[in-house]
């Protein structure tokens, strides 16, 4: 079985990440990443309640907010799992914007045991 999450913009998260983290909570970091990744990429439907639309549009801000609390929560989040913001924030960026979005949502279901 393939193990890792790919977009077509070459970018790969493998589930190896989590073997590479050295303590439990840099774990438990990047399954908060991963979780708010779920969450910015839910689908829509028809009638869906205003709360989904809110929460989504939270974590896609919580991504890309270039200043203030958010961002540095972001920033937090990102240095406590060991891993580049940066990154995180480009990787985001092209799962949004790529037509497999389905597809990783299958694979972080996946890594996060879901």
């Amino acid at each position: 079985m393939d193990n890792k999450i790919k977009t077509n913009v070459n970018f790969v998260v493998e589930e190896e990440v989590f073997k590479e983290r050295s303590t439990p909570e840099q774990t438990m970091y990047m399954c908060v990443i991963l979780q708010a990744l779920l969450d910015a990429t839910k689908p829509t439907y028809r009638d869906e309640p205003e709360t989904s639309v809110l929460e989504r549009d939270r974590a896609k801000a919580w991504f890309f907010a270039s200043v203030g609390v958010t961002s540095e929560d972001f920033k937090m989040v990102c240095d406590y799992a060991n891993i580049d913001y940066n990154y995180m924030r480009e990787f985001a960026f092209k799962v949004l914007k790529s037509g497999e979005i389905q597809y990783t949502r299958k694979r972080i279901n996946a890594v996060l045991g879901h």
